[in-house]
């Protein structure tokens, strides 16, 4: 019998796998799909238990990270924050993702960015909308970026350490020509001004393209929930 994990596994290769591939297009109803299932795991289903979460509130490092499965096409993997930390703002340049809250609690806000460019220069500004900040928690369902929309986020945790499920496609170690990796931009604010046209929308922002916060890093761990294959 398949477990929980493996079932998502399965349905990510059937909405992700091959997008290399001429002719390959994302069907709605597979991602409606992956959504419905990947709300439904929970911290027991990848074996994210009291002891590995103690075991991250002792490292230096600010996160911990679970790799579940990588290829060309995708990444499964599990992040988590100690109490108190704040993943720097960065964006998925050409991704499609998913954020499922296993365990803690954490605020998240997202930034559209208000004209979608193939490549942005460090130290450039570039003009995004924020969205109203989200709490999520384990019975949170997940949040969605596109490429075109939330596709920046910084991820505050409120209550932890705080673990979080993420799929991403396609992933950071695959660019487009399929002979690089796919750069991650980190942001700062810079400026900002109220914006009452939407209700989800909130400001008009500058943001400033940056280096990697000084001090944030993570530590990777081994994955020991149930096989994926």
């Amino acid at each position: 019998m398949s477990s929980a994990i493996q079932i998502l596994w399965k349905q990510a290769l059937k909405t992700f796998g091959s997008r290399k591939n001429a002719g390959y297009k994302l069907y709605q109803q597979n991602f409606d799909h992956l959504w419905s299932l990947i709300n439904k795991i929970t911290a027991e289903d990848v074996k994210v238990d009291k002891q590995i979460l103690d075991f991250v509130k002792l490292q230096p490092a600010p996160m911990c990270v679970i790799v579940l499965f990588e290829n060309k096409d995708m990444t499964i993997a599990i992040f988590m924050l100690k109490h108190g930390v704040t993943m720097p703002m960065h964006d998925h340049p050409g991704m499609h993702g998913f954020l499922k809250v296993i365990s803690g609690t954490v605020e998240i806000n997202s930034f559209t960015l208000k004209n979608n460019s193939d490549h942005i220069n460090m130290n450039e500004e570039i003009k995004a909308f924020r969205h109203r900040p989200i709490i999520l928690h384990k019975n949170s369902p997940a949040c969605v970026l596109t490429p075109q929309d939330k596709n920046l986020h910084e991820i505050k945790c409120i209550e932890g350490p705080a673990a979080f499920l993420d799929i991403l496609s396609p992933p950071y170690g695959v660019d487009d020509s399929g002979k690089g990796t796919r750069p991650c931009t980190f942001f700062k604010t810079v400026s900002s001004k109220p914006y009452t046209d939407s209700g989800d929308l909130i400001q008009e922002v500058r943001l400033l393209a940056t280096d990697k916060t000084p001090g944030f890093y993570s530590y990777n761990l081994k994955y020991t929930g149930p096989p994926l294959m």
